[in-house]
């Protein structure tokens, strides 16, 4: 018995919903993460500590807090050989507390690495999955969807971040650590190299870094989609 044309290609059609939803979900974590990883360049963390960090609650200088913002992005990145200005004065240097939060960072930053990677593979395999069983222009769809819902999350990041961005700082602080071990004094070393405004400006970094990634990876499915 045979089946009716129709009937066979709603089936196949049916069979690539799944992928293409796999696909775009996957396309706008990958956004995500690549961007967050651009983020934490030595030269992002440089700039954004040249033109924030609070020398005027410090008892440190201006060049001796971006050193240590430096110096503690690549603590946190897993930089070899890389220690923290460890010490009892919490002015000066990292206390235990301060150097606790510190690796409970850098365990963070190495999950969210091993995630990244772990997101890429998948993606390459699902992309090519739905090139070769649905075309590129399928392919195509899967990426230009992808970046709008990477675009909309960043737009609901930034809202978030401009109604209340304590809020959303701590919101996120509180999904990663423990309660209490992320506040600090606000003349603390640790605060006076990353104060607030440095905070602010890797949120619009990453969401500037997003857009821009995410316009690529658009107008590559829009590319696809129409040759």
């Amino acid at each position: 018995m045979s089946v009716p044309a129709s009937a066979s290609g709603q089936g196949r059609q049916g069979r690539r919903v799944p992928s293409l939803v796999l696909l775009v979900v996957l396309v706008a974590l990958w956004l995500i993460a690549a961007s967050f990883r651009l983020l934490l360049l030595p030269s992002a963390t440089s700039l954004l500590a040249e033109h924030t960090v609070n020398d005027r609650l410090s008892a440190l200088d201006h060049a001796q807090l971006v050193e240590v913002a430096e110096r503690g992005r690549a603590f946190v990145m897993g930089a070899e050989g890389v220690t923290l200005p460890a010490g009892d004065d919490g002015r000066t240097a990292f206390p235990s507390d301060v150097v606790g939060h510190m690796e409970d960072v850098r365990d963070v930053l190495c999950a969210v690495r091993l995630a990244a990677v772990a997101i890429m593979v998948l993606l390459l395999v699902v992309a090519v999955y739905v090139w070769r069983r649905a075309g590129r222009k399928a392919l195509g769809l899967g990426l230009l969807v992808g970046a709008v819902a990477a675009v909309a999350a960043t737009l609901l990041f930034v809202a978030l971040g401009a109604l209340n961005f304590n809020a959303l700082f701590a919101a996120m602080h509180q999904l990663f650590f423990a309660e209490g071990t992320w506040v600090f004094a606000e003349d603390s070393l640790l605060i006076c190299a990353y104060p607030l405004g440095f905070w602010i400006g890797m949120g619009a970094t990453w969401a500037l870094l997003l857009l821009l990634a995410s316009a690529l990876v658009a107008l590559l499915g829009i590319v696809l989609r129409r040759r």
